[in-house]
């Protein structure tokens, strides 16, 4: 065999892959003490439990929730149905809430959220730093430039639509506290980084409206318009930017 078809075939035998004895045999050496299948099989659960532990540093408020067992299951049947196909196996995951959202656990629905809620922050804490603005680089605009400006967010910003409150799940697992039931109902919680810590926050749905307007780009009249429902609107709409410039949000006013 080439190398490549060497590596090829190793591949496919640690993936798990149907191959005959033939072929095994052509690879891997068999002894009386350790026949090949059974070496093949170390490669393979060396494999399989490698991919759950990615899973489990990106996700361990759902590991934490479902216990050393169901997690390793869920990882095991993901990974079956989504394999790595990419060389950074930090990206393994990306498809876990989808996953949990077709494939519902009973009793638990709001798992996918929680695993949506738990990869938006493991992308915040590998986004790239960026200075934030201030208040004052809003106050410099002046009246007759604030509608048409935009603001430029850090890149470690995400908003995450839900469709369960997760975030009060999402706190009593880290306080080791009993998990709250599940709680429908749409809501939405943003997700940044500050130094190296990830924060997340629940935010109403004026704010989260006037978040996705940000992160396309629209301008200040536009996103400040989000909060148009509101009796008060001006009011809501400046403490919402003010509070992103706070929380570092913003990288530049332009």
């Amino acid at each position: 065999m080439t190398l490549a078809e060497t590596q090829a075939l190793f591949h496919a035998l640690a993936t798990g892959e149907e191959i005959g004895a033939a072929e095994a045999e052509r690879l891997v050496l068999s002894t009386p003490e350790l026949p090949a299948a059974e070496r093949i099989g170390i490669y393979a659960g060396m494999y399989a439990s490698r991919l759950v532990d990615a899973l489990r540093a990106d996700f361990p408020k759902l590991a934490a929730l479902l216990g050393e067992e169901r997690f390793r299951v869920l990882g095991e049947a993901y990974a079956r149905a989504h394999p790595s196909a990419a060389p950074d196996i930090g990206r393994f995951g990306r498809h876990l809430a989808g996953y949990l959202r077709a494939y519902p656990a009973r009793g638990r629905p709001d798992l996918s959220d929680l695993a949506a809620l738990e990869w938006a922050r493991s992308e915040a804490f590998f986004e790239a730093p960026a200075g934030p603005a201030g208040r004052e680089d809003l106050a410099a605009l002046g009246a007759e430039r604030f509608a048409a400006a935009r603001l430029r967010l850090v890149p470690a910003l995400r908003l995450v639509r839900l469709e369960h409150g997760v975030v009060p799940l999402w706190r009593a697992l880290e306080d080791g506290a009993p998990p709250p039931p599940p709680v429908p109902g749409a809501s939405a919680a943003a997700v940044w980084r500050r130094g190296f810590d990830v924060l997340h926050a629940a935010i109403g749905p004026e704010e989260a409206l006037a978040l996705e307007a940000a992160l396309r780009g629209e301008a200040l009249g536009e996103i400040c318009g989000a909060f148009a429902g509101r009796e008060d609107a001006a009011e809501a709409a400046f403490a919402a930017l003010g509070s992103w410039l706070d929380e570092g949000w913003v990288a530049r006013v332009d």
